[in-house]
């Protein structure tokens, strides 16, 4: 083979890869294209669809405005609530268009685990939704205790919102099909627990305040306790 032949036999393979890689792109061209305009649809309907949510939430719903009101905002962490819906409710629309844009794409296995993944995706709303909700309830819950006159009201308070906000997030996981039957039984001990040892350090130091205050009425009470006694005892005399 001489050298000449040899560089024409190098340029053919080059043609040739330039010719096929020609074609794939003219094979996949209209479907990116499809694919694209499927995307950019998506995200029109998906911030069309977003902000219709945010502004009947906000404006017609008041829903910001009236946890406002009871100083209930900072619940979620700060976040607005008809923000978040909005924002959840959006992405589940690009997820939709992004899997039909893959399918287009004929990215198969993609396109599978990102179904399974929007098929899923309504538990991560109602999960969403049930622990902002428990969020929300158990901040006021904790307002209404601190307002009370009862002792101690800012750890009952605390207590109350983490109690409440947990079982909440309990349930939430529970929507995700989240095992949380551990988590219960390991909640349960904790808090049987430290209520018990709370009770009895509660008791004992109650127990020392008052001590000088209840000095008469133990005595009175064993005095009651002990007259049938030396009753019986005169009786058998």
């Amino acid at each position: 083979m001489t050298l000449v032949s040899g560089v024409f036999l190098i340029l053919d393979d080059i043609s040739n890869l330039l010719t096929e890689m020609y074609r794939s792109i003219i094979n996949i061209l209209p479907n990116a294209l499809e694919a694209l305009i499927i995307l950019i649809i998506g995200y029109v309907i998906g911030r069309l669809i977003g902000e219709t949510v945010r502004l009947f939430l906000q404006k017609f719903l008041g829903l910001d405005k009236w946890l406002e009101m009871r100083h209930l905002e900072d619940a979620a962490f700060g976040i607005r609530i008809s923000h978040l819906s909005a924002g959840l409710i959006k992405w589940y629309i690009y997820f939709l268009f992004i899997a039909e844009a893959l399918s287009r794409l004929k990215i198969e296995a993609l396109t599978f685990y990102l179904n399974i993944f929007i098929l899923y995706y309504p538990r991560i709303l109602a999960a969403a939704t049930i622990f902002v909700i428990g969020l929300i309830l158990s901040e006021w819950l904790k307002e209404k205790v601190v307002e009370t006159m009862l002792l101690f009201k800012e750890f009952f308070g605390g207590l109350v919102k983490f109690i409440t906000a947990t079982i909440f997030f309990l349930i939430a996981l529970d929507v995700l099909t989240v095992n949380v039957e551990p988590i219960y039984q390991l909640l349960y001990f904790t808090i049987g627990g430290f209520i018990l040892s709370f009770s009895i350090a509660f008791g004992i130091a109650l127990g020392f305040i008052l001590k000088d205050e209840l000095r008469p009425y133990v005595k009175k009470i064993l005095k009651e306790i002990s007259k049938p006694r030396e009753k019986e005892e005169d009786a058998a005399d």
